[in-house]
């Protein structure tokens, strides 16, 4: 009797692993993860150089875990059973309180945080404008109260007062305008969300004695899944909501693209309809970005903001300010900083990163 079982359970084990193979051959392959928000690996072209360097089964394995069939269900089982059997984490993301998901920043490499500072200070010391620095918190430090038990992450605070000792722009201090604060960040992004950047923005215009503009919040989505959630796997978690920032006093933006295209919003209505809706600010990243305002009551010119993806639901705010905003990306724009300044008679530098971007920047760099 019991050989009877173990031979019914290995047919069984073998029927299942024949079903899934002939399954995974009729299955077309998916070039794109909507859950996951990336492209998946295609069928790759077979050389011998690549066998030889073991290169070639290495982007078959690749493949096959790529286009396994029913891979969103097998990475949602996956997190479902992480989170049921205690489990804080998944693939780097704290499973926090309130259905929130929290980017876990454990580490980071001092070298490269000290070049990066002194690469900025060389840049901003040949500079003969004003250049300040916005260096925003992630949410593993603000949102403390939502981290399951037992995490553990960096101590932001004492990393964001070296970079103020040390660096020579003029320090915009943002912990403190999102400290005790509720709802600043999205749950199932690593981004800030609209709250959270006009907390900033009320902390910037203190800093530069500007009177604050006020705005109406126009909801455009509740569904908004970011990468967080790619990355956790946890699927069934519901989306976020997002919101058009409207100043009460109406001014006119052309966004203009580094290849020339444009649109005539601070908003992209279309990315609202793809997975990564946090394009609808601004349309995404670019290398270049030029964004003419009309109607601005209190005109402080032209200033060049340098920055990440967090500047991009900051930018409506500071656009009631500046006729003119350009926006570089220094992971895609190499051409010299100084000649831009020069060229589009630019009288003001804003650096704007998240923290643990900042850390880990190494395009700085390219600043001269």
């Amino acid at each position: 009797m019991k050989k009877k079982v173990q031979l019914i359970t290995v047919f069984v084990f073998c029927a299942f692993l024949g079903v899934l193979t002939i399954l995974n051959f009729m299955n077309p392959d998916k070039e794109f993860s909507e859950n996951e928000n990336r492209y998946l690996k295609q069928f790759p072209e077979f050389s011998i150089k690549k066998l030889l360097k073991n290169s070639y089964t290495s982007e078959l394995d690749t493949y096959l875990n790529d286009q396994f069939i029913f891979r969103d269900n097998w990475i949602g089982i996956k997190a479902f059973s992480k989170i049921g059997t205690g489990s804080i984490e998944n693939n780097g993301v704290y499973i926090g309180k309130n259905k929130t998901l929290i980017q876990m920043f454990s580490s980071y490499d001092e070298n490269t945080l000290n070049k990066s500072i002194s690469q900025i200070n060389k840049f901003v010391e040949n500079l003969d404008i004003p250049a300040q620095l916005m260096i925003v918190p992630t949410a593993s430090d603000i949102d403390q109260d939502l981290l399951p038990m037992f995490s553990f992450n960096i101590n932001q605070e004492n990393i964001l007062a070296v970079i103020e000792s040390q660096v020579k722009g003029d320090w915009i201090n943002v912990s403190d305008a999102l400290a005790n604060q509720k709802d600043v960040y999205f749950k199932t992004d690593h981004h800030w969300n609209s709250h959270g950047a006009y907390l900033a923005y009320k902390a910037y215009c203190l800093q530069n004695k500007l009177n604050e503009e006020q705005f109406d919040f126009e909801k455009v989505t509740d569904d908004f899944k970011g990468t967080l959630l790619s990355k956790a796997g946890v699927f069934w978690y519901p989306g976020d909501a997002m919101y058009k920032m409207i100043p009460q006093k109406p001014i006119k933006s052309e966004v203009i693209f580094e290849d020339g295209t444009s649109m005539d919003s601070l908003f992209d209505s279309q990315k609202l309809v793809e997975k990564d809706k946090y394009a609808y600010y601004l349309g995404g990243n670019h290398s270049l970005v030029t964004i003419k305002n009309e109607g601005v009551v209190n005109d402080q010119g032209k200033i060049l903001v340098v920055k990440d993806s967090y500047a991009h639901i900051f930018i409506p705010y500071l656009a009631s300010h500046y006729s003119e905003i350009i926006m570089v990306d220094l992971r895609y724009y190499r051409l010299p900083l100084t000649e831009l300044i020069a060229s589009e008679d630019i009288n003001q530098v804003l650096f704007l990163y998240n923290l643990e971007n900042f850390v880990t920047e190494k395009n700085f760099a390219f600043l001269r």
